[in-house]
């Protein structure tokens, strides 16, 4: 899977991504429980797109991820890539492509 094929509406989704830079930051606390909310741009060599997680971010700034069962969606019109499951890849590296943001891209859903 490339970041390029991806569509709205598509589930499962297995994609190797380097982190370019966090675009937004939240840890949100209810009594006990901590929650971290981070979005990313990353993107490989077809484009790039935001992730959304709900882990922290913060110690992968420019490193290769490896994404498991992600899924997009649509926010306000724009395409997000989202998964509660990213892993560091050690040793690899992506050249990405920024020209192909799909996040910058506007849907329209037809009735």
């Amino acid at each position: 899977m490339t970041v390029s094929s991806l569509s709205p509406d598509r589930y499962g989704i297995d994609i190797s991504v380097k982190i370019l830079e966090p675009v937004m930051a939240l840890t949100l606390r209810d009594g006990h429980k901590t929650v971290h909310v981070s979005e990313q741009l990353v993107g490989d060599t077809t484009g790039c797109i935001i992730l959304k997680v709900t882990q922290d971010m913060s110690s992968f700034k420019d490193k290769t991820i490896y994404v498991r069962d992600a899924y997009t969606e649509v926010i306000d019109g724009f395409l997000r890539l989202v998964s509660d499951t990213v892993e560091p890849l050690p040793n690899v590296d992506i050249d990405v492509n920024t020209t192909n943001n799909l996040s910058l891209t506007k849907f329209v859903r037809k009735i």
